[in-house]
């Protein structure tokens, strides 16, 4: 030993080179003459999970960072990775028998983190295409923007997407499960949110006073629902003609529902908003409930004047329901675009092959 070198009576840390772009924990402690110390263990960092590499010496904030990080080496590499000691405290990782492959890490007190001790990076063993550890959650947290995006994306499609990614084949009923999943998340929030109409509706009478909202239960459970701003109803009483053009569609969600519409024309000839309502279905009761609601809404007294147009296939029922029960219209119109623009498809269709 060469001569004015101290030797270390504390635990053995191993020297790692400095990297500048790798975020280091600095820990101050004590020696036995009083001194401080300065330890640096490199931090792994949760945006390090697209592809995670270990080493000795290396510092997880978390145990869950430290097995999130695990799975996704297993998946990324297409190792079947399996942890037998996992606790709050430490965990021992090792890949399939014969495979040299091993971590250890633990809690360390002079990091107050959970520390790699021993790993062994080198693998013997052969590419699997089925994992334990590709499991429906993991799947569904991958995957739930894609849901998001495309709610009705079909297992096969799903199981596409993921042995393209991950040269991957899960089992059908775990891509059942993982869609389910995610499905559940992006709902679950829409739930949620019919808890907020009471709170939507007091901020809409609040900041734009004069406006109408109104929301109908059945048995304690939403039924429909109606408003109109303050803004179109004195902006369409005002400077629109007397014609109220009406119309439904199809909400495509889990829920379902029929989103019914009442517009106008203003002097450019551009479509001016006046109400909507949102109902269970698009029948008799429903359409005479959002007229009359409309009619009260809008102050009509004397309905002479005023027109109502649809397309053709509410003609009959809307003109029925407006000549008795709400309106007592004599003008009546139907909207001929929709025939007009599929007799040009049939017609362009017909000259094709004649």
């Amino acid at each position: 030993m060469s001569k004015g070198k101290e030797v270390s009576t504390g635990p053995y840390v191993p020297t790692q080179t400095k990297d500048n772009t790798d975020e280091d924990f600095d820990f101050d402690g004590e020696s036995d003459g009083e001194r401080e110390m300065k330890l640096k263990f490199r931090s792994f960092n949760p945006d390090d999970l697209v592809n995670p590499t270990f080493r000795v010496g290396m510092v997880f904030s978390t145990m869950e960072l430290l097995r999130k990080a695990i799975t996704k080496y297993s998946l990324k590499h297409r190792v079947d990775i399996k942890m037998p000691r996992n606790d709050k405290t430490w965990v021992k990782a090792h890949c399939a028998a014969g495979c040299p492959w091993g971590l250890y890490a633990s809690l360390d007190s002079r990091a107050n983190a959970f520390m790699v001790k021993t790993y062994v990076v080198d693998h013997n063993c052969r590419k699997e295409w089925y994992l334990k550890r590709c499991i429906s959650k993991w799947l569904s947290e991958k995957y739930i923007e894609s849901f998001r995006a495309d709610g009705k994306m079909s297992l096969g499609s799903f199981s596409r997407i993921v042995q393209k990614e991950w040269n991957l084949t899960p089992s059908r009923s775990k891509l059942s499960r993982a869609r389910r999943m995610a499905l559940d998340k992006i709902y679950g929030d829409g739930i949620e949110q019919f808890n907020l109409l009471w709170d939507f509706g007091n901020e809409l009478r609040r900041s734009n006073p004069g406006s109408t909202f109104y929301v109908g239960l059945n048995e304690g459970h939403f039924s429909n629902m109606y408003f109109s701003l303050d803004g179109c109803k004195r902006g369409f009483l005002s400077g629109c003609r007397p014609l109220i053009c009406l119309d439904g569609c199809h909400i495509k969600t889990k829920f379902g529902g029929q989103l019914l519409t009442a517009i106008g024309v203003d002097p450019n000839n551009c479509i001016f908003p006046i109400a909507v309502a949102y109902v269970e279905v698009e029948a008799k009761d429903t359409w005479i409930w959002f007229l009359k609601t409309l009619k009260e809404d809008l102050g009509i007294d004397n309905t002479y004047p005023w027109t109502i147009m649809t397309d053709k296939q509410k003609v009959y029922s809307l003109t029925l329901i407006c000549s008795t029960q709400c309106f007592n219209l004599v003008n009546f119109m139907q909207c001929n675009m929709c025939p007009l623009v599929n007799f040009r498809g049939s017609y362009l269709l017909f000259k094709r092959f004649f």
